[in-house]
């Protein structure tokens, strides 16, 4: 079923935004996406196929680009987000996660009939065991459908790109989206935690983020994964590059730094304990970090902070800067000014 049309589709429920070359495109409930080319002026909503609610969007080039949501949809755009057309979506999603699951019991089976260590023994048999609740969980997703949603979206290029989100999903292309494959080996979540965003550095390496103060980076394009230990134990909701300087960000407003790609970190000062969503590399080297109760929050790497609040108190999930500097944040109301919030 098609998106819903709407007389203001820029006042729904929007829950992300990008730039494709100076057009900026936000995306949101049932399946809307709208378009703006003039630095956020006016808006008018593109053509979509579905109508689940879409919950992120990117463009690695300004014509081409990708949004996910809901119920494991991903879909694509060769026109700068004019029309887009449904590459995958949850029943594919599922379908290779049981076969994913039952190669896994295999394998695992495999390895305990071969190991004569006690040590090892037991931690197979206990991997064993998660496997094989892997395989009823994937048998139970097919029966009822698909459910589980993507939270983020993110190419390198225009060919290799990422779609994560609940429960440990994580899918990867190589080919521009006409194959997408499960992706989670080399990825220490034993328990399925939520993945929440991904993002990329300046030199390459990959940020991934999640519940339970999960946080990794690979400097392989995504091949091999390291986790980031005993950062924090809540969740972060996503992280953002600046010049090589790295802010992860989340739960009641707590805001983390790394200078050096991911290897050491620190939190950094914050009296505003809001959760923060969303976050964008500013032109002036700061981060723009938006959250619950219309809170924004502009950071440098020296810890300076500079607050606003949006008179709506909106939720907001993400922002972006125009080409022309202006920048804009959406939410539970849809898009919204930094302009019309107020300093704190």
């Amino acid at each position: 079923m098609p998106a819903v049309r709407m007389d203001d589709p820029q006042h729904a429920q929007l829950l992300d935004i990008a730039r494709a070359g100076e057009r900026l495109v936000a995306v949101g409930e049932r399946g809307v996406i709208v378009l703006s080319d003039d630095h956020g002026q006016t808006w008018r909503q593109a053509e979509v196929p579905v109508s689940t609610t879409l919950t992120a969007v990117n463009f690695p080039q300004p014509d081409i680009g990708w949004a996910v949501g809901h119920a494991g949809a991903i879909l694509h755009t060769a026109n700068a987000g004019e029309s887009w057309s449904l590459q995958f979506d949850g029943p594919d999603a599922n379908r290779q996660y049981l076969a994913w699951a039952e190669s896994r019991v295999v394998a695992l089976e495999d390895a305990v009939a071969a190991n004569e260590d006690p040590e090892q023994q037991e931690a197979l048999e206990y991997a064993l065991d998660d496997a094989m609740f892997a395989v009823d969980d994937a048998t139970d997703a097919i029966e009822t459908g698909p459910a589980d949603p993507f939270l983020d979206v993110l190419f390198i290029n225009a060919n290799t790109g990422f779609a994560v989100g609940a429960y440990g999903m994580l899918y990867r292309t190589d080919n521009a989206g006409t194959d997408w494959r499960i992706a989670i080996d080399g990825v220490a979540n034993p328990d399925r935690f939520h993945y929440y965003a991904m993002a990329t550095g300046v030199d390459g390496r990959l940020y991934l983020s999640g519940e339970a103060g999960l946080l990794y980076y690979s400097a392989n394009k995504g091949q091999s994964w390291v986790r980031i230990e005993d950062l924090y134990d809540g969740s972060l909701f996503g992280s953002v590059d600046v010049e090589g300087a790295v802010f992860a960000f989340g739960l009641r407003g707590h805001v983390f730094l790394s200078p050096d790609g991911g290897v050491s970190w620190r939190e950094l000062e914050n009296d505003e304990r809001t959760s923060l969503y969303g976050g964008v590399a500013l032109t002036d080297g700061r981060a723009l970090m938006v959250g619950s109760g219309g809170l924004v929050l502009a950071i440098d790497t020296e810890g300076n902070r500079q607050a606003w609040r949006h008179p709506s108190r909106a939720s907001l999930s993400s922002a972006v800067q125009a080409a022309n500097g202006d920048i804009w944040l959406v939410g539970m109301k849809g898009l919204m000014a930094l302009s019309e919030a107020k300093p704190l």
